[in-house]
C-alpha cells in the first residue's frame, strides 16, 4: 500500500536479557535506517522503543517485519558480552 507507515517495535523483546544493551540497540537502528523503503527509524537505546517509518510503496510491512527480526537476530548472534568481576573493592 503506498504511503508512508509507522511501525512500532520493542527493542527489549527482539534482544532479550542479557544481551540487551544500549550499543545492540543502536547498531539495529543503524542496520534499518540502511534498509532500502525506511524513510526515518526512531530508537530510544534507554526504553527499547523503535519507531520505524517506511515507504509502502517501496517495502511492505511483511518485508519490514522481517527485516527487523532477521537484523535483530544478527545482532544477537554476533555480540557476545562480557561481564567482569572486580575484586579487592570491598
Amino acid at each position: 500500500m503506498p504511503g508512508q507507515h509507522t511501525h512500532d517495535y520493542d527493542l527489549t523483546g527482539l534482544l532479550p536479557s542479557p544481551r540487551y544493551c544500549a550499543s545492540c540497540a543502536e547498531r539495529i537502528c543503524a542496520a534499518l535506517r540502511d534498509l532500502p523503503g525506511v524513510i526515518e527509524v526512531g530508537c530510544d537505546r534507554e526504553t527499547g522503543a523503535l519507531a520505524v517509518t517506511r515507504d509502502g510503496g517501496t517495502l511492505s510491512a511483511r518485508e519490514l517485519d522481517a527485516a527487523v527480526a532477521r537484523i535483530a537476530a544478527e545482532e544477537a548472534g554476533a555480540v557476545v558480552h562480557a561481564a567482569y568481576r572486580l575484586t579487592g573493592l570491598d
